[in-house]
């Protein structure tokens, strides 16, 4: 049985981290930890792998 959604996480445009689970919830507290400590542009996405569809994004700015 394959997974619901794919969770991925960017710094600028390089995808640094991915990971895939069934609780969307879950997915997006990873994405969150994942960014801890990085400064730059950071964003996630949860994708639905059913669908391809976009689930649940964020972003993270730098501060100027």
């Amino acid at each position: 049985m394959s997974e619901q959604f794919t969770a991925n996480v960017y710094c600028k445009e390089e995808r640094i981290a991915t990971q895939t689970g069934n609780d969307i919830d879950q997915l997006y507290t990873w994405m969150l930890i994942q960014v801890n400590g990085h400064f730059d542009d950071i964003r996630g996405e949860i994708i639905d792998n059913q669908t391809n569809n976009i689930v649940r994004t964020f972003r993270k700015a730098p501060i100027e």
